[in-house]
């Protein structure tokens, strides 16, 4: 709250402004009207007058984000449509001052180890309201949007009046000051808006705390000086692109080419949403869009959780990695599985080796030099096992191919003898008939056999001159490899390509050599038993169901109407979802708690982690979303002086989402 509290005080300063010299006439002042609105015109390369939405998607890990713009302009412009994400938090490298924000951190740095993170979020909720104002700021800066911060009176802060806050410190000015330079020195016409002219939607988990929910309030309309701003549940957004999947289905088969299987809508508009991300799982019913508010489960196991688990294992069993917490979370994410034989694999992993199990690997570590980040190997042990088991099917591949040979082989020499029978009987019967022809030539011929005798030296004489040319052949070869080591200016085509095999066969050893030397995590069993406490949270001592659990206690707590629906429509989203097995490991385990008369569908995005943002974008697109959903500054501020909570200004809004 004092974070929070903090980053809003900077929207009390008050800045001067420069006036023009007064003069007797009005020419200078018309002079200088015509000079600002020109130089407007320069750092905005079309109308913006013409409300634009900007979807953020604000999770603990990462922040996605796009601008949405209005439907009457046709626009191409960067990030238009197009989920971008960056790291929802700063970053300071090293003995250094500078302080990298979003995407600077992955553009500068390689190693993301050497650098002190500060997060804004913690559990979910927004905690530094600092470090967010600066990460939101950047995503302005990127899509091209000019923050216009409120200042002491009600105005908007003026260009002037940004560059001079930049020399103060205010990063939502700074971020202003850097767009409008930057816009100024490019000759290309890229799209420029002013946030003052924007509508801000916000997606964030549910059971946000007022307070919170208030200093993200004065951020959004104080600080970044948007125009309007709305605030959806992010299950919700996910359940709205859902739904509207599903009627498509119906009637152009969209859903077959993003699932396996086909996929028909309902007509309950009901959907169970598990939103398992980096900070929790969330279990959100939802009905047309909306959620049923006292059916929400969380469990406070996320991805954040998984890396910290791996990040020990690892540290105990192998190498310390206690302070590469982006590493141990590739190899995670690289390597991890959900496994439907939990038991058996751990029974399985006692009695055999290590480094011959099927499920062991090998992450290498990136050296930052040649690659930064790391690949998976297999061990050295199960890589020959392998390759021995794919000797031994060769082996009887060829053998079986022999023995068919064999067997054709056999069939063709009967057939071939009855042939050969019939063939005898009917030479014996020629040779009775070529007798006296043949006696009868010999009479007529009697220089046949000195003639046979003549062509017999002949060719005798022929091997011979062959034999003793192919020695000679022979010898000049030999000459020619002798003379391969050699130095010549002359070299054959042969000896080139002789040579550049040597070369090729040197590099490959060499590389297969350093790759052998590179330093290694081997993973074993903590490739599914890290994931596996998403199902059984108490492997780690939390007194708490899994992920299957809280879907049951979810759905029970709807009303009977719906249990039906609801575990026919269950959609995964998140990054956890992503883990292989997961989708499969959740249908099971939840058609074993389900009542035997209902049927379980489980449906997993292409992409869950931007499934909600699409949802987003969609929702915002809708006629009646400025007026019925968001809420600009002017009113809220009168809501505000009225009294109103934030239950008061933004419940309605968030829950009565109505689908048409």
């Amino acid at each position: 709250q004092r974070n929070l509290e903090k980053c809003t005080m900077g929207s009390e300063t008050a800045v001067a402004t420069k006036k023009p010299p007064a003069t007797g006439d009005g020419k200078t002042a018309t002079a200088t009207a015509a000079s600002t609105q020109a130089k407007s015109n320069r750092v905005t390369s079309k109308d913006t007058t013409s409300p634009v939405c900007i979807v953020v998607d604000n999770g603990g890990w990462t922040v996605k984000y796009g601008l949405v713009p209005p439907t009457n302009q046709n626009n191409n412009g960067p990030g238009s449509q197009l989920m971008s994400t960056m790291y929802n938090a700063t970053a300071r490298p090293p003995h250094q001052l500078t302080v990298l924000t979003g995407d600077e951190i992955t553009k500068r740095m390689k190693n993301l180890g050497q650098l002190t993170w500060n997060n804004s979020m913690e559990r979910g909720m927004i905690c530094d309201g600092e470090t967010q104002l600066r990460v939101w700021a950047r995503t302005l800066e990127v899509l091209g949007v000019v923050p216009t911060p409120q200042i002491k009176g009600g105005g908007f802060l003026t260009l002037q009046g940004a560059s001079a806050a930049k020399r103060r410190g205010n990063a939502a000015a700074a971020a202003a000051a850097a767009v409008v330079d930057a816009s100024a020195s490019s000759n290309a016409l890229i799209p420029k808006y002013f946030s003052n002219n924007c509508t801000f939607l916000l997606l964030e988990p549910p059971h946000v705390p007022s307070v919170i929910s208030e200093g993200v309030d004065c951020i959004l309309f104080r600080e970044l000086g948007v125009g309007r701003v709305a605030r959806m549940l992010g299950p919700c957004m996910a359940a709205v692109k859902y739904l509207s999947i599903g009627k498509k289905s119906t009637d152009s088969n969209e859903i077959a080419t993003t699932t396996k299987s086909e996929w028909l809508n309902d007509d309950t508009n009901c959907c169970c949403v598990i939103d398992s991300g980096y900070s929790f799982t969330h279990v959100v019913p939802t009905h047309r869009g909306g959620a049923m508010t006292k059916a929400i489960r969380r469990l406070d196991i996320g991805g954040k959780v998984l890396t910290n688990l791996l990040k020990e294992a690892v540290t105990y069993r192998q190498w310390n990695m206690m302070d590469e917490y982006h590493i141990v979370n590739d190899a995670k994410e690289q390597l991890s599985f959900v496994s439907d034989k939990f038991d058996s694999e751990m029974k399985q992993a006692h009695v055999t080796r290590k480094g011959l199990r099927w499920f062991d690997r090998e992450y290498l570590l990136p050296d930052f030099v040649s690659s930064s980040r790391g690949t998976v190997r297999l061990p050295a042990p199960l890589q020959r096992k392998r390759e021995m088991e794919k000797r031994e099917e060769m082996k009887l591949e060829l053998e079986r191919k022999k023995k068919e040979e064999e067997e054709n082989k056999v069939s063709d020499e009967e057939d071939e003898g009855n042939d050969q029978q019939i063939d005898d009987d009917a030479a014996e019967a020629a040779v009775d008939m070529d007798v006296n022809d043949t006696s009868a030539k010999k009479k007529q011929n009697p220089d046949s056999k000195r003639q046979r005798k003549e062509k017999g030296k002949k060719k005798a004489k022929k091997r011979s001159k062959k034999r003793k040319h192919d020695s000679k052949q022979n010898d000049n070869d030999d000459e020619v490899d002798m003379s391969d080591g050699e130095d010549s200016d002359e070299e054959s085509d042969e000896q080139r390509l002789r040579r550049l095999k040597v070369m090729r066969d040197e590099e490959r050893k060499r590389r297969e050599r350093e790759e052998r030397e590179r330093q290694a995590l081997a993973m074993s069993v903590e490739r599914f038993a890290i994931p596996e406490v998403l199902f059984r949270p108490s492997d780690i001592g939390m007194n708490c169901g899994g992920i299957v659990e809280a879907i049951v206690e979810s759905i029970n707590a709807c009303d009977d109407i719906y249990r039906a629906a609801m575990y026919n429509n269950v959609l995964l989203v998140g990054g956890n979802a992503t883990i292989p097995g997961f989708r499969e490991r959740v249908e099971s385990e939840l058609r074993k708690l389900a009542p035997t008369n209902y049927p379980v569908r489980v449906y997993l995005p292409d992409d869950p982690v931007s499934f909600a943002w699409e949802g987003a974008v969609q929702f915002s697109q809708q006629d009646g979303f400025q007026k019925q959903f968001s809420v600009d500054r002017v009113s809220w501020e009168a809501m505000k002086k009225a009294g109103k909570d934030q239950s008061g200004i933004w419940g309605e809004r968030m829950n009565n989402i109505v689908r048409k």
